[in-house]
């Protein structure tokens, strides 16, 4: 860098240092920031008491210099009125002016305005009290009333400092007139003293600025923390909001939702108070959302939130726990708990317009009291859970609180659950085979393995409760492997002519594990796949439609049948139907018990004539009657099973039912109690096949 460079960089620097520090215009200005306004006020309450008492002591101080060289008559009125006037004004600072916060800004700026101009008579009269001392006092005197105005304007400065309008004027007009009255004296030395003492002043005016800028700084430093306190408060506050609602729903989530049940347990256990929680689970939400597309679900829920939101309200917290489960969080009794279920029912019964589709879901709900269900949040939090799930699995669309009944059946599953994840399934579990007959050979066409447990902690089980449990607890899938294993076992004692119908549970057929694990089965034991059926629900395809069908094309592309279990206690359309890949339907049992109906039976004649229009096997199951066998046989109907032919039983049993029923059919006895296929055989000629029935 050249030196003059150099030069005119200082000449810059230079030029910015008086800028920036003596010629500031705003420096000289009220300032239009309120909370600057502010802060000089309080600092003003704190300094000028001060002032006014180093103006007192002052006086005192030039009464003590000057006595014996001015008349008393003079100086002590004068000292008197400045004595009088500071200590009004100190007291007035001290104890009459408002707290900074009382005060609007327009009102602090007036005050701020006023204590500036009032710095002038009060120096004008300090200073001209200075200059009758001087023409009294002998060298030694004036000396010190040049020292007390000096002192004076030196302490008035810094008091100030946080008004530097008011500083200022106390530097001009105390300093600049004494320099002038020392100028007409023609003392050099006081007039050296005068100028000493006005560029003394003078600097400690700028450090006193300095520190008013300082001061500014730091008030704005504080407001633009505050501002961004503000905004990081304000988006915390936002992301609480944002982390507590449901996206999609703006309904409470689960996070907030069991916050508040905390908050609400703790809160009844300090006043001794009650509330209730209430689980809500849509019914038929699922098949919505697998025929229709995820989107027209996501809009239902909407739609379903909006609804709901229309009942919260302060005795009433309603939030999206996930899925389509919603939470109730009920501030009352059992009673207010079922009007607002029995409205929320009545509410959510009602269809819902998406897209041009009319679709209905409805709901159920459970309640669980505070205190008598549980004594703390996670508790009854479960057994309103526990509560929908025993409505959903009895009554759909309704709602029911947690009883002692229900709690004595929580406990009883609980131990059912603790058995089963302790049980050696591959000794405690099996099968037990029932036959499935031609109604028009009369013949065993196959068999169906029904699972059996029987525990070494709690013995039998029944089935539906130990598969619901297994469910639960996702080990569905090694107890379906190892009841299929052992029904894949009990093929080879049977005659080739027999066939095997399997049933999958809802979480089977959705399971690729599940399904590798029966395909492989399948080809380890060398069973020929067309001699197996598995049975399926119109449920459990509707859990993951999708996913269900990809694994039923997969089984059946190896050879195996499908049977959609249950038939007619679902939802399936004709057209639904016609598109599931499937070779069987077995009628429900609800239909085939009550044959005597017409209703029911008008229902049974268009299954099996869509069955045959269809081109699928048709299955009666439950069939306990003789007559039950006739009239099914009488309507077309070809194959059934039921208590009527013979009761499950395990493979021993199976192979001695064949070998008697075989006896039977060679000597033409017949034993009472069971129909025996003999002598089905030698009536059914009586109900010859409907006329185009062919399976």
């Amino acid at each position: 860098m050249t030196k003059q460079a150099e030069r005119s960089g200082a000449a810059s620097a230079d030029r910015r240092w008086i800028s920036a520090y003596w010629l500031k215009p705003k420096s000289w200005a009220f300032s239009d920031d309120p909370d600057v306004l502010i802060g000089q006020y309080a600092n003003l309450r704190r300094q000028v008491p001060l002032l006014y008492l180093l103006l007192i002591i002052i006086a005192f101080a030039s009464v003590y210099l000057m006595a014996g060289s001015v008349p008393i008559l003079i100086i002590g009125p004068v000292v008197g009125l400045f004595v009088t006037v500071a200590s009004i004004r100190m007291v007035w600072w001290l104890w009459f002016l408002p707290e900074p916060g009382e005060l609007d800004v327009s009102e602090v700026r007036a005050l701020l305005r006023r204590t500036t101009w009032a710095v002038l008579p009060i120096c004008l009269s300090y200073l001209g009290y200075s200059f009758l001392l001087d023409a009294f006092g002998d060298p030694g005197q004036r000396a010190g009333v040049a020292i007390c105005l000096v002192m004076t304007a030196i302490g008035c400065i810094f008091c100030l400092m946080h008004l530097p309008q008011a500083a200022l004027l106390v530097n001009l007009t105390t300093m600049v007139p004494y320099a002038l009255y020392q100028v007409i004296s023609g003392n050099e030395t006081f007039l050296m003293v005068s100028l000493i003492a006005g560029i003394v002043t003078t600097l400690m005016f700028r450090v006193s600025l300095n520190a008013h800028e300082t001061f500014i700084e730091l008030i704005n430093s504080r407001s633009e923390l505050a501002a961004q306190r503000g905004e990081a408060e304000r988006l915390a506050s936002e992301n609480a909001s944002f982390a507590m609602t449901d996206a999609l729903t703006g309904l409470p989530n689960r996070r907030l939702f069991l916050a508040r049940l905390d908050d609400r347990v703790q809160q009844s256990i300090r006043d001794r108070g009650s509330f209730v929680v209430g689980v809500l689970d849509l019914d038929r939400f699922k098949p919505v959302n697998d025929i229709y597309g995820h989107a027209v679900g996501d809009q239902l829920l909407v739609e379903v939130g909006q609804r709901l939101q229309s009942l919260s309200g302060a005795n009433l917290l309603i939030a999206r726990l996930g899925g389509d489960e919603f939470g109730l969080l009920v501030d009352g009794d059992d009673d207010a708990a079922a009007a607002i279920g029995a409205q929320v029912i009545a509410m959510l019964h009602q269809p819902f317009q998406i897209d041009g589709q009319r679709l209905s879901v409805g709901c159920s709900i459970g309640f669980a009291s505070f205190p008598y269900a549980g004594a703390s949040a996670s508790v009854i939090f479960d057994r309103a859970d526990y509560a929908l799930y025993t409505v959903k699995a009895d009554r759909r669309g309704a709602f029911a609180f947690f009883t002692p009944h229900l709690e004595t059946r929580l406990r009883t599953e609980t131990e059912l659950e603790a058995a089963l994840l302790s049980a050696d399934l591959a000794n405690e579990l099996g099968i037990a085979l029932q036959p499935i007959i031609c109604l028009r050979t009369a013949q065993v066409r196959g068999v169906e393995a029904l699972a059996r447990w029987h525990s070494a902690r709690i013995g039998d089980t029944a089935p539906t409760r130990f598969i619901d449990a297994a469910e639960r607890l996702n080990i569905m899938g090694n107890i379906t492997t190892t009841l299929f294993t052992k029904a894949l076992a009990s093929m080879a004692a049977l005659p080739v002519d027999i066939d095997l119908s399997f049933n999958l549970s809802t979480r089977d057929i959705v399971t690729s594990a599940t399904i590798d694990m029966l395909i492989a089965a399948i080809v380890d034991q060398q069973v020929d796949p067309q001699r197996v059926t598995f049975e399926i629900t119109e449920t459990a395809l509707m859990q993951d439609y999708d996913t269900a069908i990809a694994h039923i094309e997969r089984l059946r592309a190896m050879g195996v049948a499908i049977a959609l279990d249950d038939f007619g206690t679902g939802f399936s359309s004709l057209s639904y139907l016609s598109r599931l890949p499937i070779d069987k339907i077995k009628i429900d049992r609800s239909f085939v018990s009550n044959l005597a109906e017409p209703g029911v039976h008008k229902i049974v004649t268009a299954i099996l004539t869509m069955c045959e229009t269809l081109d699928v096997e048709c299955i009666a199951e439950g069939v306990e009657t003789s007559d039950d066998c006739f009239t099914l046989k009488g309507m077309g109907c070809n194959l059934a099973q039921g208590f009527a032919f013979a009761r499950p039983m395990d493979i021993a049993s199976l192979q001695t039912w064949l070998e008697r029923e075989n006896g039977r059919a060679a000597d033409g006895r017949a034993r009472s109690g069971l129909l025996s296929l003999p002598a089905f055989a030698e009536l059914h000629e009586r109900f010859p096949t409907r006329a185009g029935a062919s399976r």
